[in-house]
């Protein structure tokens, strides 16, 4: 990280860390912002935004569509740090795969533990504001049952004690960009909590306050691993708890991963420049692309389940079908074992009611795996692989 590049003392200071090197220490927000730099497309990503609220105010079942929403999130926030996996790998350990003879990957756990931390975090909104606690609790959720060989060895659940940089090599020497050194990130990430917690901080546009928090938050990277994905998860959070979306159902990872060099080029101008305009502006445009992908994938999916209700209804199959149908666009993954828990039949009537759904063309057996077989909606899930 070479000093010279930074040069905007509004936006932080440099101090000394180890190996003769300087780390750079966040200033507390708010930072000045015009928001008529950007008054347009502030706009656009409000009215977008609200009328994917409006949208989910609506939704008979808004979890048909948030709970596939969210692990289509998961995979593309962990992209972004080069965690791979795909959505029926992560469909296939949450049904219960890992007890079975489907391979564990702690890649696809990994996906399923930002899942896991993401619903968590909503739950713990009626009891907890979002506070240094909240996100103590989401890295614990974060990285959960990896082994150390695998996250390092840290203890997950708690701040770093040591310098941490970012870069491809490990010396921090070459390091992109350094964050505060210990105890300084233990006083930015106090700021940032009694930020995010103040009253006379409300009359920020909303969407401004969130763009805001979320660089700061990645200037700080508290944490030893996992600060990236903590950071994104915490816009579906804050948009939750500002009651901005009445339902989760606005995540923007892809986004940021279609973007990803200009995601990470606009924090770091940040922190050098204090460019917080040309940030936000990207925030605001991310808002806008997320939320319209988003209405358009929930039209396809309420088009989709349409059809698979008119095919069972032609078919005069039994409520239980539909049953069935219905729990497929919460886990587009299901088994015989899973489909009699649900109906509450016995094993042979649940296998029947699930060859029915493949002559139907709705399911399709997966021949991998036969203890137990699994069945994918192949259709509903390369809706949310595109």
């Amino acid at each position: 990280m070479d000093p010279k590049d930074f040069i905007a003392p509004q936006a932080g200071k440099l101090v000394p860390t180890i190996n003769g090197q300087r780390a750079f220490v966040p200033a507390p927000l708010p930072p000045k912002i015009d928001t008529r730099r950007f008054q347009q497309v502030l706009s656009e990503a409000d009215q977008r935004l609200g009328e994917l609220r409006g949208i989910g105010a609506y939704l008979q079942n808004p979890y048909l569509l948030i709970r596939p929403l969210q692990r289509s999130e998961a995979i593309a926030s962990s992209n972004i740090e080069g965690t791979f996996t795909s959505l029926p790998e992560l469909l296939l350990l949450e049904a219960g795969g890992e007890h079975q003879e489907v391979p564990r990957s702690y890649e696809t756990l990994e996906v399923l533990n930002y899942v896991r931390a993401l619903q968590f975090g909503i739950r713990r909104l009626k009891e907890l504001p979002i506070s240094n606690r909240l996100l103590l609790e989401l890295h614990q959720t974060l990285l959960r049952h990896l082994p150390r060989a695998r996250r390092g060895h840290f203890t997950p659940g708690e701040f770093r004690t040591s310098q941490n940089f970012i870069g491809k090599q490990r010396d921090i020497a070459k390091a992109r960009f350094v964050p505060p050194p210990p105890p300084n990130h233990l006083d930015c990430m106090s700021d940032l909590e009694k930020f995010m917690n103040a009253d006379h901080y409300a009359n920020l546009p909303p969407l401004v306050f969130i763009a805001i928090i979320h660089y700061q938050f990645e200037a700080i990277h508290p944490f030893p691993d996992g600060n990236g994905r903590v950071g994104r998860l915490l816009i579906p959070i804050i948009l939750r708890q500002r009651d901005l979306m009445c339902e989760p159902l606005l995540y923007m990872s892809q986004y940021f991963e279609d973007n990803k060099d200009e995601y990470v080029d606009l924090l770091l101008a940040v922190s050098q420049r204090g460019d917080w305009n040309k940030w936000v502006e990207f925030f605001l445009k991310a808002v806008v692309a997320s939320c319209t992908k988003t209405i358009a994938t929930i039209d396809k999916i309420k088009g989709l389940h349409h059809q698979y209700i008119e095919r069972c209804q032609q078919a005069r199959s039994s409520a239980l079908l539909i049953q069935l149908v219905d729990a497929l666009f919460e886990k587009p993954i299901i088994s015989v074992p899973l489909a009699r828990d649900l109906t509450g039949t016995s094993y042979r009537a649940a296998q029947n009611n699930l060859q029915k759904l493949v002559q139907y063309k709705i399911l399709k057996q997966n021949q991998q795996y036969s203890r137990p077989r699994y069945y994918f909606a192949s259709e509903l899930i390369a809706i949310f692989e595109q």
